[in-house]
């Protein structure tokens, strides 16, 4: 069609030329290369690289099956009987909104999905996907769709009492069964067909290497056992009903595989799947989360908390007892309740104390130590305190003193230890 248009437009110019020709040759021939000039320079049209471009083209506002690749393309009469409409062809990364769906037990989850995709699919039918891609409105009216349908086939999911999840539990760990039925949802027949009246999910895990675990709805429909002894009796049920299908065994099986090949290459980001509504190509697909929601999350908070400090509560009592053993079998002579104090400390359960009395004065002759063992203590060495204190009234710390200030601490010091050995002495006298 550009052809026949370029040939009539050159035709057009050489008419209008030829009579200018019989009054001047010269006058002729710069009409004829100034028209071919304006001509050919409205018809050179670019379609940009940076970034990577493909564009459809238009006839009298039409949209016609050709594309136009990026670089220099020819256009004859733009924009009045030939014009384009670019399409940016990069890859567009699409990280939806969380979805929140309730499962069976009405727990709310939440899904995060992140695909990658890319405009158009490659083959004999790549102008038409482009057109259905600008006929879904582009990369806006794409990323809305997506997110439509995935919201939708999410929420069945986890409600089926087949394929989903029995409870809020189970749900968390079913990342791989939502990825299978959600590219499903989205590619349709661009996957490999299984013919089979039980969910795809189920023989993919039947097929899997090593065999995945069914899930409750699963069990239920009698496709495993409750309680198999050994993975070697996963499954039983449904391999009953594998083995009915005798010489279609083989059939279903490569189908099967092949499912699973497709999402796995979809899950590293190899894919080149089509969707052909949207017009667009799926490379990479991934459920990054799942995760529980609302007052369910609450409370499995609360109770992992719980656990978590039962569990450490164990360790640190098992702890405790190996140390009172290992110190009562270095002294054989050590009282329990010493040996528990000593752990006790060791542990930094309770603080030790030690108050030096200065015994100079009073011809003790040498240093008389205590020391006081108290429950959240910090040591103090700067300072004295009286028997039957508390915190409020003991010492302060004494950095940032003046002279004076250390002086006069000293003295108030020395008069506390003077009244504590008063008190001793006169104890032993009583004692005597």
């Amino acid at each position: 069609m550009r052809t026949l248009v370029t040939i009539i437009v050159f035709g057009l110019i050489a008419v209008v030329s030829i009579p200018i020709a019989s009054v001047s040759i010269l006058l002729a021939w710069i009409c004829f290369l100034l028209l071919t000039i304006m001509f050919v320079t409205n018809a050179i049209r670019k379609v940009p690289a940076n970034p990577p471009h493909k564009a459809i083209l238009v006839f009298l506002g039409q949209r016609q099956e050709i594309v136009l690749d990026e670089g220099l393309n020819w256009v004859p009469l733009s924009p009045f009987v030939f014009d384009f409409i670019l399409i940016k062809v990069e890859k567009v990364v699409q990280d939806l909104a969380e979805q929140i769906v309730r499962t069976p037990d009405l727990a709310e989850i939440g899904a995060k999905v992140s695909l990658t995709w890319l405009p158009g699919s490659e083959g004999k039918d790549y102008a038409k996907s482009l057109i259905n891609y600008l006929n879904t409105g582009g990369e806006a009216g794409v990323r809305k769709n997506l997110n439509d349908t995935l919201e939708d086939r999410l929420r069945t999911w986890a409600a089926s009492n087949q394929e989903g999840p029995s409870d809020w539990v189970e749900a968390m760990s079913s990342k791989d069964e939502a990825l299978e039925v959600l590219l499903k949802a989205i590619l349709g027949d661009s996957l490999p067909k299984v013919e089979s009246d039980i969910p795809t999910t189920a023989w993919m895990k039947f097929f899997s290497r090593p065999k995945r675990k069914p899930s409750q709805n699963e069990i239920k429909m009698g496709w495993s056992p409750p309680d198999p002894a050994s993975s070697h009796e996963l499954w039983t049920g449904l391999q009953a009903e594998f083995e009915a299908l005798k010489e279609n065994k083989k059939k279903l099986e490569d189908q099967v595989e092949a499912r699973m090949k497709a999402v796995k290459e979809i899950k590293e980001g190899r894919g080149t799947y089509k969707q052909e509504a949207l017009g667009i190509t799926i490379l990479r697909f991934t459920v990054n989360e799942i995760s529980v929601k609302g007052e369910t999350a609450k409370a499995a908070e609360l109770d992992a908390k719980e656990k978590r400090e039962a569990i450490g509560e164990s360790r640190e009592t098992k702890n405790l007892s190996r140390r009172i053993k290992k110190l009562r079998e270095g002294d054989p002579e050590m009282s329990l309740e010493e040996a528990i104090r000593i752990a006790q400390i060791q542990q930094g359960k309770i603080k030790e104390t030690v108050i030096r009395v200065i015994g100079a004065a009073t011809g003790f002759g040498q240093d008389a130590i205590a020391t006081v063992a108290t429950q959240g203590m910090l040591n103090n060495p700067g300072g004295k305190p009286a028997a039957g204190s508390s915190d409020e009234s003991s010492p302060k710390k004494s950095e940032g003193k003046t002279k004076e200030e250390y002086r006069e601490e000293y003295e108030k010091n020395k008069k506390e230890d003077e009244r504590i050995i008063k008190e001793a002495e006169e104890r032993e006298k009583n004692k005597s």
